[in-house]
């Protein structure tokens, strides 16, 4: 568990309200002149550890049937995500999730180039995007911790200041990710999580023998180079229809290949904003749904974990080493590239407005796989 891993301790005291609430963080290390801290939060069932750099999940562990097993990729210590790291791993994505062509956009008649670290295009905020960046602990409590951030103007190419914030919230066996923004000038704002997920535990083999199901009918569609065409596709009668009851992903990726694609999330009309986007269902019994305000859910299948075209410090972490297929990723989110598709959602962010997003898991484990109840 985290607690017997050797961190230096420093405890605050956040008064709200009329009482106060006791919240304990670690000293993780240090990056760039800025310590990095290390916070559990915690329920019965739930023990979910984030860390300043990058607001990044290090470890979720589910108590399933007496075990704790940790089921999202990470790493063991501060210095492995600082020294050869992988990039946007298990962080809040940012400045913008997913790719915007070209690393250029156009807004209020002015042109602004983005940083270009995906060929020629711009990916999850730029070389130095939020995964970079050391988060303030603003409050914390055993259950709950809300990070800040603040990123100048002009930083990786977007126009102005953004201010940040990410709440983790662990509630019985949901953890929930809010996140809210503001600027001073027009700029882009989409947000994400990018956590690797294997409910079997992040040490156990490929997600293959697991079965997902995205309430999607459309997909954002992409060229051979994964830039958006604006074109929404159905996925009826295809391998990338994964409506209705989860689908074995063994199947569905011998049928559509390795997915790395974002869903339109279909939501009723007048009904809530937040629907169920996802559920996938490990072949222990345990079952993660994800819940979310936001119109897009990229889904990636993990079809380059482990591969030989990235540094072999990516790709092994807390004591395990992972391969093809080892975790997926569910992200909610903008439809990507949304700046240059003027019928998608739009990123746009201006002054005097407030960016929201709300996601949260959904852990449950059966109690008796045979009998298939659910605890």
């Amino acid at each position: 568990l985290a607690q017997a891993w050797p961190w230096s301790l420093r405890v605050w005291v956040f008064c709200l309200g009329l009482g106060c609430e006791l919240a304990v963080a670690m000293i993780w290390g240090s990056f760039e002149g800025k310590d990095v801290h290390l916070i559990t939060l915690k329920s019965e069932i739930l023990e979910v550890d984030i860390c300043s750099l990058g607001a990044a999940l290090v470890a979720v562990r589910l108590k399933v049937r007496g075990e704790w097993i940790d089921v999202v990729m990470g790493y063991e210590s501060c210095e492995r995500y600082t020294v050869g790291g992988k990039p946007n791993f298990g962080t809040v994505v940012g400045r913008c999730a997913n790719r915007i062509a070209k690393a250029s956009f156009e807004l209020d008649g002015q042109t602004f180039e983005l940083d270009k670290n995906n060929g020629a295009n711009h990916l999850h905020g730029g070389n130095e995007g939020f995964f970079k960046q050391v988060f303030d602990v603003k409050s914390s409590s055993e259950s709950s911790v809300t990070l800040t951030l603040s990123e100048p103007d002009g930083a990786m190419g977007y126009p102005g200041q953004v201010d940040v914030s990410v709440t983790y919230e662990v509630l019985a066996g949901e953890l929930h990710f809010r996140y809210e923004g503001s600027s001073n000038k027009p700029t882009l704002l989409s947000l994400t999580n990018h956590a690797y997920w294997n409910l079997k535990g992040h040490s156990a083999g490929d997600v293959l023998d697991h079965r997902l199901m995205v309430a999607g009918s459309r997909t954002t569609a992409v060229d051979s180079a994964l830039l958006i065409t604006g074109e929404l596709p159905s996925v009826k009668g295809t391998g990338l229809d994964l409506q209705g009851q989860p689908v074995l992903l063994r199947e569905a990726v011998e049928k559509a290949g390795p997915i790395d694609v974002n869903y339109c999330i279909d939501k009723p009309e007048g009904g809530s904003a937040e629907v169920l986007a996802a559920r996938l269902v490990g072949p222990n019994g345990v079952r993660m749904d994800v819940w979310t305000d936001q119109p897009g859910l990229q889904v990636y299948t993990g079809n380059f974990i482990g591969g030989e075209e990235h540094p072999s410090t990516w790709w092994n972490g807390k004591g395990a080493k992972w391969e093809k297929f080892g975790a997926i990723c569910l992200e909610p989110q903008l439809w990507p590239d949304g700046i240059h598709h003027a019928h998608f959602p739009s990123p746009v962010l201006r002054p005097g407005e407030t960016y929201r997003h709300h996601s949260w898991h959904v852990f449950t484990v059966e109690a008796d796989l045979n009998a298939g109840t659910v605890a």
